[in-house]
């Protein structure tokens, strides 16, 4: 029994269908990193003008494990690539930022407070 021209022309577009729908991608558009977290040690530090404070962040969810430090606040100190934080000269309050590589979105925190050598509450313990 042979096929003719047409039923082997159908019989392949069927087949070339089945292929093509079972075997067919499903699009990446879209995917979500919202599993990116960082966390941030120490997260509440205080320390006196001029100081400095190490700092380690965690990078979680990401294919890079790179962190970029900043401060949050303008003239609020310093920090290194390696998480070094140098303390102003001048009092206040300010944010370390420890923010994914990868996934900008994802950062983390931590709370500096910095006072004068003379503060009676050194470290928030009254002397």
């Amino acid at each position: 029994m042979s096929m003719s021209l047409f039923q082997r022309v159908t019989t392949v577009a069927v087949l070339l269908q089945f292929f093509a729908f079972t075997h067919a991608r499903t699009p990446q558009v879209g995917v979500k990193q919202d599993s990116a977290s960082v966390t941030i040690n120490p997260r509440e530090v205080t320390i006196h003008v001029g100081q400095t404070q190490t700092f380690e962040a965690v990078v979680k969810g990401t294919r890079s494990t790179g962190i970029r430090w900043a401060i949050a606040e303008r003239n609020g100190g310093s920090i290194t690539e390696g998480g070094i934080y140098s303390a102003p000269r001048h009092v206040g309050l300010y944010h370390v930022v420890a923010t994914s590589d990868e996934n900008p979105s994802a950062r983390a925190f931590a709370k500096v407070t910095v006072v004068t050598e003379s503060d009676p509450y050194d470290y928030g313990k009254p002397r």
